[in-house]
């Protein structure tokens, strides 16, 4: 048998240089520079270039000639989040999602707590004894299954529940983050002595995840992925720097990070697989085996869930399921589409459920580990993302750690920079929603009440007191819940909220904004019998006029006004003769730059009697702004302009002037 001869398919290829390729591209692009005309701005703090060659990973020096980002495994946990608010109704939406195809359950049971309030509160599912843990997995075969339990500072309790369990669990995690807890509160959950002490017996001798660094309330807060990220290894760094040296290595083992799966895709690839990079280098730091591995459980952004046009959020879950998967995170939790109004229901639960299945079945995503490896664009990223958060996580040591950074308001300020530059980006229609602030479906109507998926009850209380030894919480919690107590008896041993020390971050939705904009034309259509109606006047030049008038309803349309669109007219005056019986309350101009000057003024004339005048386009200076003012025009609409303040206050103009009248 003869040796098969060995091919160079692309020896008939002269190689191309980088300078061969940016000659081409100069060309292309007729002289002008291609970093500065191809620039993409990420407002993630990111430079990406509009090409790499292999030459580019010489520069690489985080990742390079290593594989610590890459993970092992190809496969991911999927995940379900539970909302039952009693135990039985929790019990039996786990059984469907195993019937269909889920093999991990995120559920919500943590308690609050206010100043002057007798107890307490729990948020979610209601496990406020041994017997209500019991009852949500009575029946359940878990041994390959996780528990994600969304527990907060109630986690002492949970964890002593588990262990109290005659239900074999393997796989469990609680998403206990206390330094999270104080940026969203602004108090300390506990004394400094005893949080330390609770931090330590958390990572006892088990296998179950019970530290979390909490990265995806700071991206919900407005964090760039270079902020997220540097955020989160310093919250892991605030666990082992409070950890006795004995138990160090426990510690880190303990550790999982909750990230953000977000809108942008080949960033957040990168995301993913440069926190690993991370990971090892804070182990290192530490004088910590760099073999201690790093779960990282990603849920996808509620943050550009919209109310408006929301099976857009179906799409949206989908890339961002990818970019996560592709990333190689350990496990996912893909929020419903309808999960910003509507209570947990077996339809939007199969959707996203499907989601995970038709990227792992039909796209075979859990084929290949690393799939993004060798792509030069992502093997650079992720080499920047992780120097950049590096050097974020440097700049919060040097504070003194995330505890200090916080309390001597260093991170705030940063994360609320971001979250503006994001929220200007919506406002411009930088950053795209499609069904909010582009492409608005004006026909729709919002849903009537945003309806929250957490339950909350007041903790219930026993007449009998039980003593805990605070050196010995878990173990002794355990013993208290077998002999029947509650949570509500028991909490103040492990939740005790300090002083209002610190500025606290606020989570946020992109498309808020907009639909509140949206609300208020439907109160005032429910009020007055009648929408507002825009009557699109489009003149001259038929391109144009077409591009302008398709322009102004996709922003008219953003306020839920009744757009009425015609093909077009040549002159103002044949314009008006054909709708000078219209009704509308707003009427626009639209046409080219160079035809405005000579027919604003006519239009002005003919229409001004009829409703509030509007320009698509914008002078060209402020000189030709104030003629068109002058001659009746009220408001400029024009791409890079704040849409929503230009659109309030079109609706004070409107809807003011209608009290007025009535």
């Amino acid at each position: 048998m003869k040796k098969q001869q060995e091919t160079n398919l692309f020896s008939d290829f002269e190689p191309v240089s980088r300078k061969q390729w940016e000659e081409q591209i100069k060309k292309d692009l007729k002289g002008a520079d291609y970093k500065e005309k191809l620039s993409w701005e990420t407002l993630e703090g990111l430079t990406p270039l509009p090409f790499y060659r292999s030459d580019d990973l010489e520069k690489v020096k985080y990742s390079k000639s290593n594989t610590i980002h890459q993970k092992i495994s190809s496969t991911w946990t999927e995940c379900e989040p539970i909302s039952g608010s009693k135990p039985s109704e929790a019990n039996e939406q786990i059984n469907k999602s195993i019937e269909g195809g889920v093999n991990a359950f995120q559920i919500r049971c943590d308690i609050s707590y206010s100043d002057g309030a007798i107890g307490g509160n729990m948020i979610g599912t209601q496990l406020q004894s041994q017997h209500n843990f019991d009852e949500l997995i009575s029946g359940i075969d878990l041994t390959d299954k996780t528990l994600y339990f969304d527990s907060g500072m109630n986690t002492p309790a949970l964890l002593a529940m588990l262990q109290n369990s005659d239900t074999e669990i393997r796989n469990a995690a609680f998403f206990f983050d206390p330094f999270t807890f104080t940026a969203s509160h602004g108090r300390e959950p506990l004394p400094t002595d005893q949080l330390n002490s609770i931090i330590n017996q958390l990572s006892g001798d088990h296998d179950f995840k019970t530290l979390t660094a909490d990265g995806l309330f700071y991206h919900t807060s407005g964090a760039s992925i270079i902020q997220e990220l540097g955020i989160s290894l310093a919250i892991a760094s605030e666990y082992l720097a409070r950890s006795t040296k004995e138990k160090l290595t426990q510690t880190a083992r303990s550790i999982l990070f909750r990230l953000s799966a977000g809108p942008l895709y080949f960033p957040e690839i990168a995301k993913f697989r440069a926190v690993r990079i991370l990971w090892a280098n804070l182990l290192d730091a530490y004088g910590i085996d760099s073999s201690v591995p790093l779960p990282i459980h990603a849920e996808t952004t509620p943050q550009n869930q919209t109310l408006s046009d929301p099976h857009n959020n179906l799409l949206r879950a989908t890339t961002e399921a990818m970019s996560a998967v592709i990333g190689g995170v350990d496990s996912l939790l893909i929020q419903p589409h309808d999960s910003q109004f509507n209570r947990s229901n077996p339809f939007s639960s199969r959707i996203s459920r499907n989601i995970h299945h038709i990227i792992n079945e039909e796209s075979h995503f859990g084929k290949v580990a690393d799939p993004a490896a060798g792509s030069y664009y992502v093997e650079v990223l992720t080499d920047e993302i992780a120097e950049k958060s590096w050097e974020f996580f440097q700049m919060i040591e040097k504070q003194g750690g995330f505890m200090e950074s916080l309390k001597n308001r260093v991170i705030q300020p940063k994360v609320a920079d971001s979250k503006k530059r994001k929220l200007e980006a919506y406002a411009t229609g930088k950053r795209t929603l499609v069904g909010t602030n582009n492409y608005p479906n004006s026909d729709e109507e919002l849903p009537d009440v945003v309806i929250s998926t957490d339950f909350t009850n007041a903790l219930e209380v026993t007449d009998d007191s039980a003593e805990i030894d605070l050196s010995n919480l878990i173990s002794s919690l355990s013993e208290a819940f077998k002999s029947d107590a509650l949570v509500g008896d028991l909490f103040s041993s492990y939740f005790e909220p300090q002083k209002v020390l610190y500025t606290t971050l606020e989570p946020f939705r992109a498309g808020e904004i907009f639909e509140s904009i949206r609300r208020r034309t439907e109160k005032e259509v429910e009020k007055n019998g009648k929408n507002t109606r825009v009557q699109l006047v489009p003149i001259g030049n038929i391109k144009w006029r077409k591009l302008r008038a398709t322009f102004a309803s996709n922003i008219l349309g953003c306020a839920g006004f009744e757009i009425d669109s015609p093909i077009g007219y040549n002159s103002a005056e044949e314009a008006f003769n054909e709708l000078k019986n219209s009704t509308s309350d707003l009427y626009v101009l639209c046409g080219a730059d160079a035809d405005y000057e000579e027919m604003t003024k006519s239009f002005c004339a003919k229409f001004s009697k009829h409703g509030l005048l509007i320009l698509a386009g914008k002078p060209a200076d402020s000189d030709l702004e104030s003629k068109y003012r002058d001659y009746g025009i009220q408001h400029f609409i024009y791409s890079g302009m704040n849409i929503p303040k230009v659109l309030s206050a079109i609706q004070d103009q409107i809807f003011n002037s209608e009290k007025a009248t009535s």
